[in-house]
């Protein structure tokens, strides 16, 4: 079993808080880069803005994406738990799902909770 796999239910807030460092990482590079190293005192740090601009791109790269498709999967499990209209949702009941299942953690419960007290499934 992958590293990846044995954070279920914590991939959100993981991707989330990588895409949050990286991003930053690339703002702070870029600061330098385009506005602090024509000052005295910030020119040193070039080199270094260059290297934290490569880092925080590629790491955006890799980690942006998945935080989207997490964050995505969580706006569909609200959407449909908002739904009022009992057709629509048992049309998009099976996204709910899978969302909650592929989110885990705290999602899959609050989903389960949901289900309970709409009467659509049984405690336990």
């Amino acid at each position: 079993m992958g590293l990846w796999a044995e954070q279920h239910g914590r991939q959100l807030r993981i991707a989330a808080t990588g895409t949050f460092l990286f991003g930053g990482l690339t703002l702070l590079a870029t600061l330098q880069l385009f506005f602090l190293q024509d000052y005295k005192g910030y020119d040193d740090y070039t080199e270094l803005g260059i290297v934290g601009m490569v880092i925080g791109v590629l790491g955006l790269f890799v980690v942006a994406p998945e935080f989207m498709r997490l964050k995505g999967y969580e706006n569909d499990m609200k959407e449909i738990m908002s739904l009022s209209s009992s057709s629509e949702f048992s049309k998009r009941r099976a996204d709910g799902d899978e969302a909650a299942r592929i989110l885990g953690g705290g999602h899959a419960e609050v989903w389960n909770a949901f289900l309970v007290e709409k009467g659509l499934k049984k405690r336990g």
